[in-house]
């Protein structure tokens, strides 16, 4: 092997380092998206913004809580699955009437009332079966 041969292998591996530089960092600190931004480095690491966006995202520094059962995604930023700084709950929508406005939810005190009214209505003749299924249905809905 020539001179010429070595310094052009020298400079396709310092090249290729360079490339992978941000999957390397992000390997080594074990940053919790390594797989995401090897993704982003190994498609758009070619254009010079996918390697900062991917540099800037690997040398980013992720907060680890203490607590072994607290969140570990979500929060804003480079790090969209990461540190989630509060835990969520799941709220069912207020119901809107036909006017389109907001109706609290029905307490299951109100919903037994309902129900009971609907069921002495059916029994006093008011209204039939398939009304009554259909009352019923949306006073569930409400709750």
């Amino acid at each position: 092997m020539n001179d010429d041969t070595a310094w052009v292998l020298v400079a396709v591996t310092v090249c290729i380092a360079i490339y992978g530089l941000p999957s390397i960092i992000a390997f080594h600190r074990r940053h919790p998206n390594r797989w995401v931004i090897l993704a982003v480095n190994g498609l758009f690491g070619g254009t010079l913004v996918g390697w900062v966006v991917a540099l800037v995202w690997a040398l980013h520094a992720v907060h680890r809580p203490d607590m072994p059962d607290a969140s570990q995604g979500g929060e804003s930023g480079l790090n969209l699955f990461v540190n989630d700084t509060r835990r969520v709950a799941l709220v069912a929508a207020p119901h809107r009437d036909s006017g389109g406005h907001e109706r609290p939810a029905l307490s299951p005190a109100d919903a037994v009332r309902e129900l009971e009214r609907l069921g002495d209505l059916r029994t006093a003749g008011h209204i039939d079966d398939t009304e009554h299924r259909m009352l019923k249905a949306m006073i569930f809905r409400k709750m």
